[in-house]
């Protein structure tokens, strides 16, 4: 009915987008220990990139058993909803894969900045956080948000598996399709995953155009 169609096409960007406040928070302050550390700046891509590795499907499977097993041995998060099944691990998921993209950015962005600039701005008695806030990510703010681009669109994309562990979605329509061999359920499912991808790859990319303008307008 078209009832649960649009309460489906209301899951991929609630999933999508309310993530990102925790992701940008454990992403960012990554990013920035990589750049300053070279020695733990090796084990973070290092994990990062075992988890980007590890097939969709198999990170479902890998969180179901953990969560099941507290969820049962925990009242207060089992009233929450959490279990091994449903939003929760469909959540963690996303945020893992979500992390490699930005926080690579970040890194990759900081240190592109000239290393002259930081200077000279030491030497104007900036201290590290004011550096790091004034000079060195407005300049490499271009870097950043073209990972936050990248994850977000991955996300999108890895919210219709989701569906696979009961998280609803758009991917309900699509393996439900796939398993009446319903061309139309799956096209139901399919053109608003691609229609909210474009519409997020087009954001951003003007987002990232505005910065970069406001930063020429700004050095000239």
């Amino acid at each position: 009915s078209s009832f649960v169609f649009f309460l489906m096409i209301r899951r991929p960007p609630r999933s999508t987008l309310f993530p990102y406040t925790t992701l940008f928070r454990s992403s960012f302050p990554l990013g920035v220990l990589a750049y300053r550390k070279k020695k733990v700046s090796e084990k973070i891509f290092s994990i990062l990139n075992i988890i980007q590795t590890i097939p969709s499907i198999a990170m479902f499977g890998i969180l179901i058993v953990p969560l099941a097993y507290i969820s049962k041995h925990s009242t207060f998060l089992s009233s929450l909803g959490i279990s091994g099944i449903g939003y929760a691990p469909a959540l963690i998921a996303l945020i893992l894969y979500a992390m490699l993209p930005i926080t690579r950015n970040i890194y990759t962005g900081l240190k592109s900045v000239p290393s002259h600039i930081k200077e000279a701005s030491m030497g104007m008695g900036m201290s590290r956080q004011q550096i790091l806030f004034k000079v060195e990510i407005p300049l490499s703010i271009r870097e950043i948000l073209t990972g936050v681009r990248i994850s977000l669109i991955q996300t999108i994309g890895n919210t219709a598996l989701a569906a696979l562990i009961g998280a609803g979605g758009l991917g309900v329509f699509i393996f439900q399709g796939l398993g009446e061999a319903s061309n139309s359920l799956i096209l139901l499912g399919v053109f608003p995953l691609v229609a909210l991808a474009i519409f997020a790859d087009i954001l951003m990319q003007a987002v990232t155009s505005f910065f970069s303008v406001r930063d020429y307008d700004k050095t000239d």
